[in-house]
Parts: C-alpha cells; structure tokens; sequence
C-alpha cells in the first residue's frame, strides 16, 4: 500500500522534470524585479521628497513592499499551476490550476487594499506633523477622512473580491439590508453614539486639545480623543472622562478655548457706613479698567452699584480681557484687577464688608405691682 502510493508521488514528479527549468527561470525572473523595482521606487522616492514633491514620495515608498509581495504572489501561483499541470493547452481547463487563480486574483485585491489604506495612513501622517512657524493643522477632520477612506478602501474590496468569486452580491445586499433594520431597534444605544461621532467628525464642534465644559453635566477639562463611539475629555484633576457621543448631540457643550475674549465679573461688597464713598469708589474702579493695558475697552465694560446686601453694599464689576487671551492668562488679569480694586477701596477710607448679624434685645417689661 505505502509503496503503491510513494509511486504514485515519484511517478507524478518524473512526469514534470522537464518543467523544473521553466519554474526555476520564472522565480529567478521573479527575483529581478523585485529588486529592480525595490531600488527604483527607493531611488524615485528619495527624489521626490529632497525635491519637495512629498505627495508622489509617499506614493512610492509605500509601494514597493505590496508590490514585491504581488511580484512573488503572481510567480509562485504560475510556479504551481505549471507543476500541477504541465500542459498548457490543459491548464486553462484544469479545476486545480482554476483555483489557483482564483485565489491570486483575492490575494492579490487584498494587497491593493493594503497598499492603499498604507498610502492614506502615510498622508495623514504627513498632514498632521507640525508645520514650520506654528500653523495649526486640524488633526479631528484629518483623522476623520483618513478612517473614512480606510474603511471605504475595504469595503470595496470586500465587495470586489467576492464578485470574483462568484458569491451573488443581491442576496449579500438583501440580507443585509434586513439586518441592519433588526439590528437598528437592537442596537439604538450603539447607532446613536455612532451617529454622534460621525457628527463630531465632521461639524467640528470640538477640536482635539481644545477646553470644553457641560454645565448639566458638572464636566469640565481638555479634549484627548475622538473616537467613533466615545470621547475622552482630561478633566483639570488630569482624570479622564469617557463619554459616548450620544450626550454630545443633546446636551450642550461650551467650547472654552474658541473663545474670543475672557470675561471678569466679581461683586465687591463694601460697608453700609461707607455709603458716602460708594460713587466715588465704582467711579475710580472705571477708569482704572479703562486704563489698563490688558483690558478690552471695546468690550463690555461697567461698574454699577447694583444691590442692597444683607450687610453690604454691592458693586457689580464685569470687564473682558483682550483678544487671544488664555484661561490662565486671564486668571492673572482678575487678580490683577482685584488687587488694584482693593487699593481704591483702602485710599477712600472704606472698606471691605463681611456678614454681620444684629440681635435688637427689647428692654425687659416692667412688672405689674
């Protein structure tokens, strides 16, 4: 039994020995161009970047790997199907030498995709290095697109590869069309932060590194990451704050860092017996803000007295600082401010109320005799 079957196995390799040339001349050929184009995009991709032209250097130097791969894939595949079947005029209807082919044409699509899909990465990757002399470059919307294409590239892919095999694409498209109708009501919580991240992705609300806060949510700090189903927000503890993009299409969000200007308001309370002074104190808090170097004019700008406290009299002050100023910047302007209102105060003689309470004791009832 064992030596019908090892005859079997020399008999079939006897039969090819005239093959053997002709595969090992089709590896060597193989060979060769592998490396004659690994040296060539090498060469043209060097040249390209040195000259400037990034766009066509990224193109070739992520080339020439899925290429060699597909050199040695179409090689190896026409090694086989000639030692399966040496006869050319049978090769074509040989179902061995059939499935060989088929299985190139699928290796050979998914290796585009990995072409392309290295490409976008490498252009992002171009993209989002730092430009000379600060210019900031928009990473959320670049990331986007890239994951985009990303996934377009292998859903087409997909697609094409299983047309090829003759997988009939209607019933692909019909069953999952009605399964992604169940899956919408199974799965609303899931959609609905998908929706959310593409909505973030595109309509830019938030930018990765920009401050942002939800008042309803008592959430404040830094934005880390987007992602398609939640985001990391860095709170000022430096704790990190997962939430799904879902919260992001209902409840509001204010973006700290896009604003124009930085608004100081405090309320300086000062004493009852110090109601004489009041005017000539919100007067002089006024023109030192206009005076000074750091606030905005043009913005709004007042000093009212605005309220009878239960043991205070109040000035509201609001002012802005000026444009391009920072959350920490403007904290050093407020205490600025403070320190200057606090001198006003102590040069009009007045000063600072804090609560009080005052207790009237009635004087005691004279006794019946």
């Amino acid at each position: 039994m064992d030596q019908t079957w090892w005859d079997h196995v020399v008999t079939f390799c006897d039969a090819r020995d005239e093959m053997l040339i002709s595969i090992g001349i089709v590896l060597v050929v193989a060979l060769v161009i592998n490396i004659v184009q690994a040296w060539l995009l090498s060469r043209f991709a060097r040249r390209m970047h040195h000259g400037g032209f990034r766009w066509s250097a990224v193109i070739a130097s992520v080339l020439s790997r899925p290429l060699g791969l597909i050199i040695w894939l179409v090689a190896l595949s026409l090694a086989l199907q000639m030692f399966i079947e040496p006869d050319p005029a049978k090769r074509l209807d040989s179902m061995s030498a059939m499935r060989i082919a088929q299985v190139r044409t699928g290796l050979v699509l998914l290796l585009c995709g990995w072409f392309l899909s290295r490409m976008v990465r490498s252009y992002e990757k171009m993209l989002t290095e730092p430009k000379e002399g600060g210019e900031m470059v928009d990473v959320t919307i670049i990331r986007a697109i890239s994951n985009f294409l990303i996934v377009l590239v292998w859903l087409g892919t997909l697609l094409i590869a299983l047309q090829t095999y003759g997988v009939n694409m209607t019933a692909i498209i019909t069953l999952g069309g009605a399964s992604s109708f169940a899956l919408t009501f199974a799965f609303q919580d899931v959609f609905k932060n998908l929706f959310g991240g593409v909505m973030i992705l595109f309509s830019r609300p938030f930018r990765i590194g920009d401050d942002v806060e939800m008042r309803s949510k008592s959430i404040a700090g830094t934005i880390e990451r987007i992602g398609l189903y939640q985001t990391c927000i860095r709170g000022w503890d430096k704790i990190p704050i997962i939430l799904p993009n879902s919260m992001f299409l209902t409840d509001p969000i204010m973006n700290l860092s896009e604003a124009t200007h930085r608004r100081i308001r405090l309320v300086v309370g000062l004493r009852y017996e110090d109601f004489g002074q009041v005017r000539a104190v919100s007067d002089e808090i006024t023109e030192m803000l206009k005076a000074h170097d750091e606030v905005d004019n043009g913005a709004l700008l007042r000093v009212v007295f605005n309220n009878y406290g239960d043991s205070s009299l109040d000035l509201q002050v609001t002012c802005h600082s000026l444009a391009g100023c920072s959350m920490g910047e403007a904290a050093f302007l407020q205490q600025d401010v403070m320190f200057r209102i606090g001198e006003i105060v102590a040069s009009h003689g007045a000063d600072f109320a804090f609560p009080t309470t005052t207790i009237d004791m009635p004087a005691k009832a004279p006794q019946a005799t």
